[in-house]
């Protein structure tokens, strides 16, 4: 019993000292914690790529492994997976970006990271929401301790802007991050953070066709100093400033502002031009980057007397409303089953083996295995055996048709790529927008990787013959690992996987000059200059593109070549262009519509027309057949291809006064690597160079064309999202009210008149009646448009009083309506003209 007693308290103290013990840790279990930000505050774009900005801690032992977003954790509106290999010391702290993908319908996004063992160490959630492509997003840097400016009425009629507030570290550091963005904005921030890479990407993407908006105040120098090689005003002082009369004018009011502020002072670029000044001290200054635009304020909109003030939304939006238009090629692939159409052609390349050989093979194969078998073993006498030379037959032959058949496929993948790289005389760097189509002879895996540190993804796309199939690397995992890379999918035999890709490239060594100047013996506008191939690439079928007939180069531009050209610009009017404000909902809107009128499809792919060439473009090629020919093959390959990325939405070329040389050569920048799989390519790629253009006005008289003006619509009203002053139909009870601003280079000093110009083809009355806004009266004034000629649909008002109904930069307000007395109205055209002098 004693020793009894003496184990069990020998056991007591055992407990109660491993219960007073630490308990025991896995030298190896990390302790991680995640926290993500996904999109702009949330907000994305559907095919345009989002930033997951992760911020990740490690308070344990070392680790390793990698950050994903999964279709099986994240939901069906991914449509592949991203990951991102990360290392994490002991007492990390790391910010990084993933870039993903997703559906407009997606909610939330979940990021794990896992260990080597694909084992989830820790995840975080972050929700999501999908912005209409007609909506605005706005993304504003601050740092301001009075708040942010307000975007949130910078958008067009009908629509919504959304605004993001990010600090310097939430910018990406790509610039494909960065394409959903409207207007950046810097406000009393200090932008000389900003790393290399981050300078790069927001210098990319305002050359693609970005607004940027940099502000100036007391802290001006800290916001300018990381923007110097963008601004149009670098600030090297600062001021006190009392008029704010041009302000206001350019807000298109007429009140008093009164008080003071600090304006930042500098010196202007030679390219920069003056929009408000405040006793010759500039106050807003605008210069274009590429494509792009940059706006500087030299006050602070957030102190007084701008803050609280109700115009301030008025001048944003007179900001945003007239900047040049962008070209529809400017956004990247929209069309992803015209993109994947493009990537299966192959011209000159046979998908299937000549028949001829096959038919011999089978009629060899029939006549072996019957007659002749027969013959012989009827002339032996040896019928019977029949029952071992028929299965030895087939057996061989089989063997055979099996080799045969492998070695006609071969042992190689071709690689059907295509690429359209676009270039600025503003960057050292151009835009390079690819797809990379893989025709495999087998079923079998394959990991694609872009060496050229492009991003990747698979094009999903639903096989027509199996509605529930889907394509086949839809389930890809894009590893982004310095270069992105397409790890282990799987692709059938005779089946082409398809990849888009974007990235960066150094420019070309291709170039011009181009003089814009008024034509006075033939009363027109025109371009005169030359382009040069510095470079080592020959562009065939080049043409040189303007707002007017689109020429053609006589040759092909060889490297060391240089070639003139010399053309009128008002051949053919054009529509007056859709400001950047006006987003339309990509191709599906317009082609909806257009697609039961040939002549109006022609009118949205005028572009496409003008880089082909009138004799290759082809409406009837998204409907027809595929022809056997060569030639054919790769006009079907280039049409498809160009639908694929570019559209001319409502009909206008939007080039304004921009000149570009547009070309076709057989190298391509895409820098594709398949490991050690023997590969083959078919090599097409586009080159769209814009030009330095010189733009001397006229010293006399000139018009100002409908052509030379930008539009956007201040307010929609009624059961569509397509009301536009060009082929436009208003039910009863529907309005528009449309601002027209002349292109930037084409705003008068000196306004002599005004006409203004509708063609209304449904018109049962003798006048067709519009409201024209009335700066002066503050109110809208009904005026009367007679036709030109008697039962005229196109009718027109000349006004040589036209000071009362400009704004600022001589824009005009119209506004479209249908009553309920009619059934429907009409326009197929509404424009404005002016004619004064510079």
């Amino acid at each position: 019993m004693l020793q009894m007693s003496r184990l069990a308290g020998l056991w007591l103290v055992v407990l109660l000292l491993t219960g007073f013990a630490p308990p025991a840790q896995d030298p190896l279990t990390p302790v991680v914690s995640l926290s993500v930000d996904a999109g702009y505050n949330g907000l994305f774009r559907e095919n345009y790529w989002i930033p997951l900005h992760i911020r990740i801690s490690n308070d344990g032992d070392p680790t390793s492994g990698q950050l994903i977003v999964r279709p099986e954790t994240s939901g069906n509106a991914f449509p592949n997976t991203f990951s991102l290999p990360v290392d994490l010391p002991a007492g990390t702290r790391q910010s990084l970006f993933l870039y993903i993908t997703a559906r407009s319908f997606a909610s939330q996004v979940r990021v794990e990271l896992t260990d080597a063992d694909n084992q989830v160490i820790t995840s975080q959630e972050a929700p999501m929401r999908g912005v209409s492509i007609q909506d605005q997003i706005h993304v504003v840097l601050t740092q301001s301790s009075a708040g942010s400016v307000d975007f949130s009425t910078v958008h067009a009629g009908g629509f919504n802007a959304h605004q993001a507030n990010w600090l310097i570290e939430d910018l990406p550091d790509q610039m494909m991050g960065l394409q959903a963005i409207d207007t950046l904005v810097f406000s009393d921030i200090d932008s000389g953070t900003l790393t290399l890479s981050q300078r790069s990407a927001l210098a990319d993407w305002v050359t693609q066709g970005g607004h940027l908006i940099v502000t100036g105040g007391a802290n001006w120098q800290g916001t300018a100093s990381g923007l110097e090689d963008l601004l149009p005003l670098m600030p090297s002082g600062s001021d006190t400033v009392t008029n704010f009369s041009e302000i206001v004018a350019l807000a298109n009011l007429s009140e008093t502002l009164d008080g003071e502020t600090v304006a930042a002072t500098g010196d202007l670029s030679e390219d920069a031009v003056v929009l408000a000044n405040a006793d010759d001290l500039p106050l807003t200054a605008r210069r274009s980057y590429g494509l792009g635009t940059v706006d500087y304020l030299a006050i602070d909109p957030v102190t007084q007397p701008l803050r609280g003030w109700a115009g301030l939304n008025n001048l944003w939006f007179t900001l945003a409303a007239s900047v040049n238009p962008v070209p529809g090629w400017s956004n990247g692939f929209k069309d992803f089953d015209r993109a994947t159409s493009a990537a299966e052609i192959l011209p000159g390349f046979d998908l299937l083996p000549n028949v001829l050989p096959l038919c011999g093979f089978l009629a060899v194969y029939v006549a072996l295995i019957g007659p002749l078998n027969y013959l012989v073993l009827n002339r032996i006498n040896r019928r019977e055996f029949a029952w071992l030379t028929i299965p030895f037959f087939i057996i061989v032959f089989s063997a055979l048709a099996w080799l045969v058949g492998f070695n006609l496929r071969g042992n190689s993948v071709t690689l059907s790529r295509l690429a359209v790289v676009q270039s600025w005389p503003d960057n050292e760097q151009a835009t390079v927008n690819g797809l990379v189509g893989l025709l495999s002879p087998r079923r079998t895996t394959y990991t694609l990787t872009m060496d050229d540190g492009s991003f990747l993804r698979p094009i999903a796309r639903n096989i027509q013959a199996n509605p529930f199939a889907s394509s086949v690397q839809a389930s890809t995992d894009i590893r982004q690992e310095g270069d992105f890379r397409a790890d282990n999918f799987l692709v059938d035999a005779s089946f082409i996987a398809t990849f888009s890709s974007t990235g960066i490239t150094e420019k070309p060594a291709i170039n011009g000059q181009a003089s814009l100047f008024y034509d006075t013996d033939n009363q027109s506008w025109a371009v005169r200059g030359s382009v040069r191939n510095d470079s080592d690439i020959t562009l065939t079928d080049a043409v040189i593109l303007t707002r007017g007939l689109p020429l053609r180069l006589e040759a092909p531009l060889a490297p060391g070549d240089v070639q003139t050209f010399d053309v009128l610009l008002d051949t053919i009017p054009q529509p007056a262009a859709p400001s950047p404000l006006e987003r339309t909902s990509g191709f599906a809107l317009p082609r909806f519509g257009l697609q039961r009128f040939s002549q109006e499809l022609r009118a949205s792919e005028q572009t496409i027309s003008d880089i082909l060439g009138e004799e290759q473009y082809d409406a009837r090629t998204y409907t027809t057949a595929l022809d056997n020919s060569t030639e054919e093959q790769e006009r079907r390959r280039r049409q498809f291809f160009l639908s694929a990325f570019n559209v001319d939405h409502y009909f206008s070329n939007s080039r304004g006064d921009q000149v570009f040389l547009a070309g076709w050569s057989d190298t391509i920048p895409l820098e594709t690597n398949l490991g050690d799989v023997p590969w083959e390519a078919v090599d097409t790629t586009l080159h769209i160079i814009e030009l330095n253009v010189d733009i001397t006005p006229p010293t006399g008289r000139v018009r100002i064309g409908v052509d030379q003006f930008t539009w956007v619509t201040q307010e929609r009203g009624g059961v569509t999202d397509s009301l536009a002053p060009v082929n436009t139909v208003l039910q009863p009870g529907d309005e528009a009210v449309i601002r027209f601003t002349p292109l930037p280079h084409a705003v008068l000093d000196d306004v002599e008149s005004l006409r203004l110009v509708v063609d209304n083809p449904g018109n049962i009355r003798n006048t067709i009646l519009l409201e024209v806004w009335d700066w002066e009266a503050e109110g809208w004034e009904t005026l009367e448009l007679i036709p030109l000629e008697e039962n005229s649909s196109t009718a027109v008002l000349v006004i040589n009083d036209a000071a009362r109904y400009l704004g600022t930069q001589n824009s005009v307000q119209i506004r479209l309506a249908a009553d309920e007395s009619i059934s429907f109205v009409r326009y197929l055209r509404v424009g404005v003209e002016q004619v004064g002098r510079f």
